[in-house]
């Protein structure tokens, strides 16, 4: 038996924060992740390693508009109790020269071109909480984003990740030509809207105490769609993610490892490119890399996209 690693990245822009009003006033966490990119695409190929990124589908796009209205008329509206704007309402219908962290068709092209899965985090980041979000909206999410992918030269994207980790419409995701999403951190309900409550806190002690995390098994649902179990986010060093050690970082990987191991089973650690705003967060990254790398070469892991966990999975039935 050995333990399957899987890294996957929501690749988001502004498309993942615009609901934040102070990432919009002030776009430097947006800045930082559109920079981190091409560094995080190169680390894992440096290292003979792929990974799922997610991109918001309008990332796809090269440009849009320009509009003489409302951006996206066609787009259905998701409307949210805790969100009083219109959606698209930031849309500014220009091009990735001009707007780069609105669209970003470059960088999931050379992100496919280092031969990662490249996936799909929705269209316009539609938090899909299916208390306030009709299906329409759901299938606009993921029909748009396979028509941006297509419109980019990429192969259509297989892989889905639920914005915000909120599941909700999975009915929709084999309709529209995905064959896997990420599950939630141990398969525990996520609260949808802006971020906060208590359970941060919890969250950040179990980072900085190497909690053993969960690790899981992917399981294929009747329409043939591959559900991957999530285990924890790798975290940036903003804030009071500072406190987290980086020996605990790699402590709480190792011991994922171990468990996966043991349980012929995967551990799968996601992250945000706006997590790597220093050089100490890409130390931790690549200490964390070379972690999983060791484990490799000495046969008792492998490295899968979700793509790759989805293909083993409905091949074996």
């Amino acid at each position: 038996m050995s333990a399957r690693f899987v890294l996957s990245v929501d690749v988001e822009g502004l498309w993942g924060l615009f609901f934040v009003r102070s990432y919009v006033a002030e776009p430097t966490a947006a800045e930082a992740g559109r920079s981190a990119l091409p560094r995080l695409g190169t680390m894992l190929a440096e290292r003979g390693m792929a990974a799922t990124f997610a991109f918001v589908g309008h990332l796809f796009h090269e440009s849009c508009g320009p509009w003489e209205g409302t951006p996206h008329p066609e787009a259905p509206r998701p409307v949210y109790p805790w969100y009083e704007r219109d959606w698209y309402g930031d849309d500014p219908g220009t091009d990735e020269s001009r707007d780069p962290l609105w669209y970003a068709r470059s960088h999931a092209l050379a992100i496919h071109a280092q031969g990662h899965d490249v996936g799909a985090h929705g269209f316009a980041h539609a938090i899909l909480d299916p208390q306030h979000v009709p299906r329409d909206v759901a299938d606009h999410e993921m029909r748009s984003a396979q028509s941006a992918a297509a419109a980019a030269g990429l192969p259509p994207p297989r892989s889905f990740v639920f914005p915000q980790n909120v599941i909700g419409h999975v009915g929709a995701l084999a309709e529209n030509g995905f064959t896997c999403y990420r599950d939630t951190d141990g398969g525990l309900p996520v609260r949808a809207g802006p971020p906060g409550g208590l359970g941060r806190a919890a969250s950040l002690a179990r980072h900085a105490l190497a909690a053993p995390p969960f690790v899981g098994h992917a399981r294929l649902r009747d329409d043939g769609v591959v559900v991957l179990p999530a285990s924890f986010p790798l975290l940036g060093r903003d804030g009071l993610r500072r406190v987290v050690s980086r020996s605990a970082r790699v402590a709480r990987v190792a011991k994922g490892l171990e468990r996966a191991a043991r349980e012929d089973a995967i551990v799968h650690v996601w992250t945000h490119p706006h997590a790597f705003t220093s050089d100490a967060a890409f130390a931790d990254l690549a200490a964390v890399l070379d972690l999983v790398s060791a484990w490799c070469e000495h046969g008792d892991a492998r490295v899968m996209t979700m793509a790759d966990v989805a293909d083993e999975v409905r091949r074996d039935g």
